[in-house]
């Protein structure tokens, strides 16, 4: 292919003498004194004819030849060009790895002009490393026909050593091509990431130490709380136990006032004695549901589980507070259910959560209002719902009642004695009887509390142990 092409000129020279020779032959005249005879004629006449296609054909191969010539010309240009342009350095090598061609990357990155490198050994350009495994690398280039990335240093004519990846290939015979990349822009960015890792890592490790501290820290003020929620606890029950001793004494006492033991009383004495006895139950209430709480707080509650029936509990409980709701004039209805039907619970801490609900709702309705109490089995449990119509409770503080120690009143209200424990205490006892105490209110309109108990036994003990409330 690197030999000339014959010229489109010797071409059209040989295609007019062979068409001069077809147009002699044809316009001779047979004769008696030729000596070629006419079959001889003929077949040269043939044979011209197979060589003017013959010659077509020469034509035909002859421009398909010239257009392969210019399209190697064309690659070839675009090769050098490549070759030269290239950003990364180039070279080629023989076998030896005595330099053929460079490109001026190549050059740049030697210090030397590309033109000047061609003769000189690969090999001089090497690091020190590099130098003692070229050997090495160049038989393996050679027995298997390409060389995997190479890490390596170009020392440079300043003396500088560059990191590089080298690339190599066998190209033609005795050739090899070598490509070069500048390693360290990539050794840089890995180092960056590893210097970031670390960071990283310090950090997580720092912070995680500081989070179990943190957590240790937690698990200690927890235990420390727990110890106070407790002391609490045992200081509520003590005292309470303690109170009760003295307001015993006090009704004692006053029953034996009443009973003119020593001496009859006057109208007035015994109007003074009525509201001293009144006082005294009213403390004693608050004691007992004090003790009650902390026996929530300790978890030390026992329930007596058993089939009840359901209306004769609420009927008994009801009996307890119906003079309190003559006294304040409130409108107290009950609508009656099925005598026969029973719940498994603890009848007597249902009657307390029914007079907690009660008193609740007598407390919180104004005279002349209304409370009234229904109740109905939906879904395998028993609801009782009491309605009341008081204030009613904004929405946003509906479960905060539930809390301890909590009471809510209109401003500019008075206080209403209570202790804010017996909604909590109620819910508690209903938690451990597996059901709930919930609540849906209207301010303006009233509320209206429900006590949730299911119908049937369940695989819990009976004695169970209620949730904490809270400190």
């Amino acid at each position: 292919m690197t030999a000339p092409l014959p010229s489109s000129s010797d071409l059209d020279r040989f295609s007019g003498e062979l068409q001069v020779t077809r147009d002699d032959l044809r316009r001779r005249v047979p004769t008696t004194a030729d000596t070629m005879s006419r079959e001889n004629r003929a077949e040269l006449i043939a044979a011209l004819e197979e060589l003017s296609i013959a010659e077509g054909e020469l034509r035909s191969q002859y421009q398909a030849l010239v257009e392969t010539h210019r399209q190697l010309e064309l690659r070839r240009e675009r090769y050098h060009t490549l070759f030269r342009l290239a950003p990364d350095p180039y070279l080629v090598t023989d076998q030896k790895g005595l330099i053929e061609e460079a490109n001026s990357a190549a050059g740049d990155l030697l210090g030397v002009p590309n033109a000047l490198l061609v003769k000189k050994p690969l090999l001089a350009y090497l690091g020190a490393e590099a130098r003692a495994e070229f050997e090495q690398r160049l038989d393996r280039l050679t027995s298997s026909g390409r060389l995997d990335k190479w890490a390596l240093a170009i020392e440079t004519r300043d003396g500088r050593l560059v990191p590089m990846e080298a690339t190599a290939s066998l190209a033609g015979k005795g050739s090899i091509c070598w490509l070069f990349r500048d390693a360290s822009v990539r050794l840089a960015s890995e180092e960056s990431m590893h210097a970031l890792n670390r960071s990283l890592n310090a950090r997580v490790a720092q912070r995680t130490r500081e989070l179990e501290v943190a957590l240790e820290g937690e698990q200690s003020a927890r235990k420390d709380a727990e110890a106070a929620n407790r002391i609490k606890t045992e200081l509520f029950a003590r005292l309470s136990h303690e109170f009760r001793t003295p307001l015993h004494a006090v009704s004692g006492y006053l029953e034996i006032l009443e009973q003119n033991i020593h001496g009859v009383l006057t109208a007035d004495q015994r109007r003074d004695v009525a509201r001293i006895h009144q006082a005294q139950e009213h403390l004693m209430t608050l004691v007992n549901m004090i003790l009650d709480f902390a026996k929530l707080e300790g978890g030390s509650i026992e329930l007596s589980m058993a089939e009840i029936p359901v209306e004769e509990t609420l009927r008994s409980a009801e009996a307890l507070v119906a003079p309190q709701f003559a006294k304040k004039a409130i409108v107290y209805t009950h609508h009656a259910g099925n005598t026969t039907v029973t719940v498994f619970a603890d009848r007597e801490k249902v009657q307390q959560i029914l007079l907690n609900l009660l008193a609740n709702a007598m407390r919180f309705t104004p005279s002349g209002g209304a409370v009234d109490v229904d109740w109905r089995i939906e879904n395998d449990a028993l609801l009782v719902h009491v309605r009341d119509t008081g204030p009613g409770i904004p929405e946003d503080k509906a479960e905060q009642i539930f809390e301890p120690f909590v009471q809510l009143r209109a401003p500019g209200s008075v206080p209403s004695g209570g202790t804010g424990l017996g909604l909590a205490i109620s819910r508690d006892l209903a938690q451990a009887m597996g059901g709930d105490v919930r609540v849906t209110s209207a301010v303006g309109v009233g509320s209206v509390f429900t006590l949730l108990l299911p119908l049937r036994k369940h695989t819990n003990a009976s004695k169970l142990s209620a949730p904490k409330t809270g400190s």
